[in-house]
Formats: C-alpha cells, sequence, structure tokens
C-alpha cells in the first residue's frame, strides 16, 4: 500500500532475541513502561488438496488449515466489530489464503490493479521470508481487484519504520485469486453479509524454493473495514500497536508446519 496508515529461517535464539528488541522498541514509540506482547505466532500445517477458485473456500484441504481469528483493532484494543477468520495452508509450490470478511455493508468501486484498494474495503497480507526492511505487500478487494508490490522499508535503530518506498512495477504472474460475494456491493440501503477470497501464492513468485519444516518468516494479515457512517477500522492478525500496518518488526512469526 502506498504509504497508507493501512524470514526468518533462523535458530530459535535469534527469534527470542529479535523478538525482545522489538517489543522494546514499540514499548518505547508509545510511552509505555512495560514491554508489548511479543507477535503473534502460527504454525502453517502442509496440505493438499484440488482448488476450484471460487471465491467460497468449501473444499474439504480448508477445514483441515490455520486459522487465525480475531482479527483485532490496529491499535489491539479490542477485536473487529465484524469478524474475519483467515485460513492458510501450503504445499510443495505455493502458499494458501482464505479470507471469509463478514460484512453487513460492502463496499468497493476499484478494480483496476493496484489501485488504491484501502480507501476503500480490502484484505492484505504482508510477507517476507529475509530481512524486515523488504517485504511482498498483496491485496484483494469485494470486487476481485488485485494489488501486488515489493516495499523497500528503511528501519531505525529500534525497528521502527522510518521512509518507505515501493516497487510498484512488480506483478505475481503466477498469483490466483477469486471472490464471492453474498450481498450487493457498494449499495448501502441494504444488509449484506460477506465476502470471502480464495488464493493461491506460488513461492516462485516471492522468490523462494519451498519452505522447510521448521523454517519461521514474518509476515501479517490486515483488513480495512468500512460501513457507511462509521469510522474505518484497520484490522490485523498481529497488532502493530503503531499508526502504520507498515511496521515490519511487529509482524508475526509464521512457521511452516508438517
Amino acid at each position: 500500500m502506498k504509504f497508507s496508515p493501512s524470514p526468518w529461517s533462523r535458530p530459535v535464539v535469534v527469534l527470542i532475541l529479535i523478538s525482545g528488541l522489538i517489543a522494546s522498541a514499540a514499548s518505547a514509540a508509545e510511552g509505555a513502561g512495560a514491554p508489548l506482547p511479543l507477535p503473534r505466532r502460527v504454525v502453517v500445517p502442509k496440505l493438499s488438496g484440488e482448488l476450484r477458485y471460487d471465491g467460497k473456500l468449501d473444499e474439504a484441504v480448508w477445514k483441515k488449515a490455520a486459522v487465525l481469528e480475531p482479527l483485532w483493532t490496529n491499535d489491539a484494543k479490542g477485536a473487529g466489530t465484524e469478524p474475519t477468520p483467515v485460513r492458510v495452508w501450503y504445499d510443495e509450490s505455493a502458499l494458501y489464503l482464505g479470507w471469509v470478511c463478514h460484512d453487513t455493508d460492502i463496499q468497493a468501486t476499484f478494480t483496476e490493479r493496484d489501485s488504491k484498494f484501502w480507501e476503500e474495503e480490502v484484505a492484505e497480507f504482508f510477507i517476507t521470508s529475509g530481512e524486515l526492511g523488504r517485504y511482498f505487500e498483496l491485496q484483494w478487494n469485494p470486487l476481485g481487484g488485485v494489488f501486488d508490490a515489493i516495499i523497500l522499508n528503511s528501519l531505525d535503530a529500534a525497528g521502527l519504520s522510518e521512509k518507505m518506498e515501493g516497487k510498484w512495477e512488480f506483478t505475481a504472474e503466477g498469483m490466483r485469486s477469486a471472490v464471492s460475494v453474498v450481498g450487493t456491493v457498494q449499495k448501502s440501503d441494504d444488509t449484506d453479509e460477506v465476502w470471502q477470497v480464495e488464493v493461491r501464492v506460488p513461492f516462485r513468485d516471492l522468490g523462494e524454493a519451498t519452505p522447510k519444516q521448521g523454517d519461521v518468516w514474518r509476515g501479517n494479515f490486515y483488513r480495512f473495514n468500512r460501513t457507511r457512517g462509521k469510522a474505518a477500522e484497520l484490522l490485523s492478525w498481529s497488532p502493530t500497536r503503531l499508526p502504520s500496518f507498515h511496521q515490519p518488526s511487529r509482524f508475526g512469526f509464521i512457521e511452516f508446519g508438517k
């Protein structure tokens, strides 16, 4: 995302040390006396299964995926008013994401690739297998719009973002996604139910080979939820507790399981 509020395969000791620095940095940024909780962690199962890519998430493999819930407000003061469980799994070739965005007022107008989807409603995924200062940003909106970019984020000594730039020309060539909607998009005088996103992200699009069991990457799952007449909700799986989603030191730990 273009500067809107909107891997680690290392020994465990290194992760613990880094996590301590992360908590201290974020705590200092908020002026808090006690360290913040560590970023969240998930073990993603390695599965297999055929998908129809229709956004319905009704294939059997989705029932075996890791489930991330709830998504919290990014200040970590509470869960979102409308649930957003996210399902995650992987196989030899790709990472699979399934978003279920409960939504009584689905708002979206953008369809062109790399539009400013965060100005409406959008699901976002940030991911890196290596340094925190370089990560992929992927987005999908209720109309099937897609955003993909590489973000270069300069971090200060405390691990907080100082300056960002994007490689907007990046395209995830092999990525597949589909959206299903129960409701009417951009029509606030009725009551909608849900929009869902089904995504396949090939590891080769991320410049990576298949992760080994036990490998740990860093990433986060976000949602902009908007309802006409109400303030926008900025939701996170691992809340950054800072004004921006672009705080990679607060990304969660994504461990590849068996």
